[in-house]
C-alpha cells in the first residue's frame, strides 16, 4: 500500500479518522525524504509538525497515533506529558533521542503510573534497527535500550518513581515481568529451540523484529545470549506460560 506523500506540518492535514505516525521536532531532523520514506515502508500517513500545539487532541472514536518526540522537545514533554497523551488517543508516544543521557533523565521523570509506558527510538542506529523500532511502536510495543535495562535491574527492579509498570504484581519473578507480552511468546519460542525465521513465521512478523526482541529480552534478564536466555525461562517462567498461545 502506498500513500501518496503531502508535507503535513502544514495545519489542516489531520483526520479523526487516520492512523498516523507524527514526528514531533524540526525539519533538521526528520527531513521530508525520511517522513517520505516512513510512509512508503509502513503505508501508514506521516507527518512532522513543530509543536504538539499543531496537533489536534485525538478523539476518543478516532484509531489513534504515534507521536514520536524529538530530544530537543524533552522539557516540554516533561513538564505537560498529558498534552502528548491527549493527542495519541490509543496510540502511543515515543522519545527519539540522540543521547544516552537524555533517554535516561527522561526515564528517571516520567510517571508511567499516571501516563503509561512511553517508547525509546533511538537515532544513532542502523536503518534496518530503526525501522524495527519504529514498527513496534506501530504494534504497541516499546523498546527499551539496554542501558535502562540495566538501570532497572541496578535498583532491584524500581526505577526512583517505583512504576508499577516494573513491578512483579503479575508474575512470580520480577525479571520476567520486565518483559512485555511479546517478548515472553518470543522467549517461550527460544526456549523450544525455534530459529528467528520460524520465530517470525508463528508470530506473523519480520526477522529483523524477532531479533530486536531478543535483543531487548537478553539486556533485560542480564544474560549474553540465546541458550542462556532459555534457561532463564525455564527456571523462572510460570508453568502456564509454558504452554501459553502464541497470537
Amino acid at each position: 500500500m502506498s500513500i501518496p506523500f503531502q508535507d503535513s506540518s502544514i495545519q489542516g492535514n489531520f483526520t479523526a479518522e487516520e492512523f498516523s505516525i507524527n514526528f514531533v521536532g524540526k525539519e533538521l531532523f526528520y527531513s521530508r525524504q525520511t517522513l517520505r520514506e516512513v510512509q512508503n515502508e509502513f503505508g501508514v500517513a506521516t507527518h512532522r509538525i513543530d509543536s504538539i500545539q499543531s496537533l489536534p487532541v485525538c478523539p476518543s472514536s478516532g484509531s489513534g497515533r504515534v507521536i514520536i518526540v524529538d530530544q530537543m522537545s524533552l522539557d516540554d514533554l516533561i513538564a505537560r506529558p498529558k498534552a502528548y497523551k491527549d493527542c495519541v488517543g490509543s496510540g502511543s508516544v515515543a522519545f527519539a533521542y540522540r543521547k544516552d543521557e537524555a533517554a535516561r533523565f527522561l526515564f528517571e521523570h516520567w510517571d508511567r503510573n499516571t501516563y503509561g509506558e512511553i517508547g525509546y527510538l533511538p537515532m544513532n542506529v542502523s536503518p534496518d534497527v530503526w525501522r524495527s523500532i519504529l514498527r513496534l511502536l506501530l504494534h504497541e510495543e516499546f523498546y527499551m535500550p539496554c542501558f535502562l535495562a540495566d538501570s532497572v535491574a541496578a535498583n532491584d527492579g524500581q526505577p526512583k518513581h517505583d512504576h508499577p509498570a516494573i513491578s512483579a504484581a503479575a508474575d512470580p519473578h520480577p525479571i520476567y515481568s520486565k518483559l512485555t507480552p511479546r517478548e515472553k511468546q518470543v522467549l517461550q519460542l527460544v526456549s523450544k529451540g525455534q530459529s528467528n525465521k520460524i520465530i517470525a513465521s508463528n508470530l506473523g512478523i519480520t526477522e529483523h523484529t524477532v531479533k530486536l526482541h531478543i535483543h531487548n529480552v537478553v539486556g533485560k534478564i542480564g544474560v549474553s545470549n540465546r541458550t542462556a536466555a532459555a534457561q532463564f525461562f525455564f527456571e523462572v517462567a510460570p508453568n502456564e506460560a509454558h504452554e501459553m498461545a502464541v497470537d
